[in-house]
């Protein structure tokens, strides 16, 4: 089982399944609610378990593909949580994270046109949009 909070720990989770590897999303929503990229793993909906739900703002994320929502501490104001309707996972702020190994980078989306030339140098993909099909991202035990 893995297990991670908000900074404060207003906010927990537990996840008793599979960890998804670490997309970086640069999108102008993620970088105008966290103020910079944000750093996503993910895990399946039915192995998550959230406490202190009462704590969690729901924002609808403004521009969102998926109508999705970003779950935010109401105490410390950090995005915990990013949540598409009708997707079988749910994302979260991968540097919750407060156990076990830590989940790698697997590549950087919805990336500015200024900024992919230096994240070429990792060797992980670089997306001007979402992940394509194309790319297999790892999920971890």
């Amino acid at each position: 089982m893995r297990a991670g909070a908000c900074p404060c720990g207003a906010v927990r989770y537990s996840i008793e399944g599979r960890v998804r590897d670490v997309v970086v999303c640069h999108c102008d929503a993620c970088v105008e609610a966290t103020g910079g990229p944000w750093a996503a793993s993910a895990a399946y909906r039915c192995d998550l378990v959230i406490e202190g739900e009462a704590a969690i703002a729901w924002e609808r994320a403004h521009i969102s593909e998926s109508e999705a929502s970003r779950g935010r501490c109401s105490t410390c104001e950090a995005v915990v949580f990013w949540d598409a309707p009708g997707r079988e996972t749910v994302s979260f702020a991968a540097g919750t994270l407060a156990d076990g190994p830590a989940p790698e980078v697997a590549a950087f989306i919805w990336v500015p046109p200024e900024q992919r030339e230096g994240l070429r140098g990792t060797g992980l993909p670089v997306e001007a949009a979402g992940l394509p099909d194309s790319i297999s991202v790892r999920w971890r035990d």
